[in-house]
């Protein structure tokens, strides 16, 4: 190889780590504009003139719900971007392939200011907003499951030579949480079928809190293997 084709390899290196940095830096961008927004969706409701502490009291109350879904939705989107952060440390260049897998995942980690207010603002003992927000975090995972997927087995020339063997048990965890979110909201869409009473509504969320059971359950049998 002359040094004019060697300067060339050299000058594409350069131009597809460059690349890959502004695909990573997008994709940090909106996952901190999401975060913003959610936490924009967190205000007390309107009164004239100061409020007293009884009505600052009730205010808080009506946030309350707000809060608690940025609280979860924070944790999620921020463990989607560093699961995305140490994914993305493993490449040395991208295609096409990954690029549209990317869009995809952050399209759906858009939609959390959106479920978080479905979820805070719907009505109560009702499960169409709990599946809305289940759905919006299953595909998300899927998705991730997917971009792992690409980069691990199907595309391995976008990696740099780096040891994969904790990435590939990682990789088979979130598929089985994949499966876990998948049997929960089967279970909660026959129970809510079959059960019809509201005063029955908390069967779903013991429903619903079999899912970190299971990942715990299958992350200590792995762990013991």
């Amino acid at each position: 190889m002359n040094d004019d084709n060697l300067k060339e390899e050299i000058k594409k290196d350069i131009h597809k780590e460059f690349a890959l940095e502004r695909i990573i830096l997008f994709s940090d961008a909106v996952f901190a504009i999401v975060i913003t927004l959610m936490a924009i969706e967190i205000r007390l409701p309107e009164t004239e003139g100061r409020m007293t502490p009884e009505k600052l009291n009730e205010a808080l109350l009506h946030v309350l719900p707000t809060i608690l879904a940025y609280c979860v939705s924070f944790s999620f989107v921020g463990v989607i971007w560093y699961q995305h952060l140490k994914l993305y440390n493993l490449l040395k260049s991208y295609d096409k392939g990954l690029v549209i897998r990317n869009l995809g995942l952050l399209f759906l980690i858009g939609l959390f200011p959106f479920t978080s207010m479905v979820v805070s603002r719907g009505p109560k003992n009702v499960l169409l907003p709990v599946l809305i927000y289940m759905m919006v975090i299953i595909c998300c995972i899927a998705m991730l499951v997917v971009i792992e997927h690409y980069i691990l087995f199907k595309r391995p020339e976008l990696r740099n030579n780096l040891d994969i063997t904790k990435h590939i048990k990682r990789h088979k965890e979130r598929r089985f949480s994949l499966i876990s979110f998948s049997i929960v909201i089967i279970l909660v869409l026959i129970s809510n079928h079959l059960i019809t009473d509201p005063n029955l509504f908390f069967i779903h969320s013991f429903i619903i809190i079999l899912l970190p059971i299971s990942v715990l359950i299958y992350k200590r049998i792995n762990k013991e293997k």
